[in-house]
């Protein structure tokens, strides 16, 4: 509960890979949000952390619980189900990365907000980022093709 500065509207954590502080925005609706679960649906409990599990005892959520989650919400929508696909919390961060880099966030500030320590760390996420992509592209009508190729 005390990672929540509701006067300051920050939510402040150590990232749980790297053990690194971070520091991010806490916005009305998430603020909101939290504050009507911890009121009306958050068991009573002297627990300290603020997400918990559904059932008793009461305990708070690992990283494992949360995964969990993610596969059972991605299975229920059948996103890939394929052997070998990437699920779970990795394509969360992906979007959020692509996200934030295509509404101009800064990407020291992406890579802080994701936990990496490396700058090169935020390849892997930003290698599909289409928009941006695009603006890097040549136009094919420089090259001669026949139109058989293009149709």
């Amino acid at each position: 509960m005390n990672s929540i500065d509701w006067s300051e509207d920050l939510i402040r954590i150590k990232q749980q890979k790297t053990d690194v502080p971070l520091e991010l925005p806490l916005t009305a609706i998430v603020g909101n949000a939290i504050f009507v679960y911890i009121t009306t649906k958050r068991p009573k409990t002297g627990l300290a952390e603020i997400f918990l599990s559904q059932g008793r005892p009461y305990r708070a959520l690992r990283s494992k619980s949360l995964s969990n989650v993610a596969d059972k919400i991605m299975k229920a929508a059948s996103i890939r189900q394929e052997n070998g696909s990437r699920r779970g919390f990795h394509i969360f961060r992906h979007h959020l990365a692509t996200a934030l880099l295509g509404n101009g966030i800064p990407q020291p500030v992406i890579s802080r907000t994701l936990g990496h320590t490396s700058p090169g760390s935020l390849d892997a996420y930003l290698s599909a980022d289409f928009p941006h992509l695009k603006e890097c592209s040549l136009s094919v009508e420089r090259f001669p093709l026949r139109k058989e190729v293009i149709q």
